[in-house]
């Protein structure tokens, strides 16, 4: 979408780093952190290292033609690129979520969107010790200048709404077994 051209007063988007310039002007709103998540009977036993995910069924995020991979880091600064061949690639995290939650395949998807199944155990984390780069929630307008009330508030009660919400998956996250044992 082109803010300016369409006339749009703001657009909130996800954006991985590193972040094209832009004549826009950004504020950030929090980050979103994603896991690497499947249903319990795909992936018993959490795996020890990027390298266990070859050759386990994949869904990703993605559905333009070309290669499919996740990036990983770990708590000290390795990272990893694991290349997959999905089951389903889309750009519909709900179809993805519901893929996994039936056991299609391991997939990416945001902490935020997941915590609760986690926490059911529904879901597990697939790779604890190993994490997807996270993303920048950020809300693009066209300027500073000219920002009507309605808007700076609307900007303002998100901010304070995703800081909440971080809040809640964080505490929820802190009693998960799979959390304790990768600390």
């Amino acid at each position: 979408m082109d803010v300016l051209k369409e006339g749009f007063d703001l657009a909130i988007r996800v954006r991985f780093p590193p972040l094209a310039p832009s004549d826009l002007v950004m504020r950030t709103l929090d980050t979103s952190t994603q896991c690497l998540i499947a249903a319990p009977s795909l992936v018993p036993q959490p795996l020890a290292s990027p390298a266990d995910l070859n050759g386990l069924p994949s869904l990703d995020f993605k559905t333009h033609p070309g290669t499919h991979s996740w990036l990983l880091e770990n708590q000290q600064g390795q990272t990893a690129t694991v290349f997959h061949e999905p089951r389903l690639a889309t750009d519909d995290m709900a179809v993805l979520r519901e893929a996994a939650l039936i056991g299609s395949g391991i997939v990416q998807l945001p902490t935020m969107m997941i915590w609760q199944d986690i926490e059911a155990g529904r879901l597990v984390q697939v790779l604890p010790g190993w994490q997807p780069r996270a993303g920048i929630i950020h809300a693009v307008f066209p300027s500073r200048r000219g920002l009507v009330p309605a808007v700076r508030a609307l900007l303002d009660f998100l901010a304070q709404e995703c800081a909440t919400q971080r809040g809640f998956a964080a505490e929820a996250f802190k009693t998960l077994p799979s959390q304790r044992s990768s600390s």
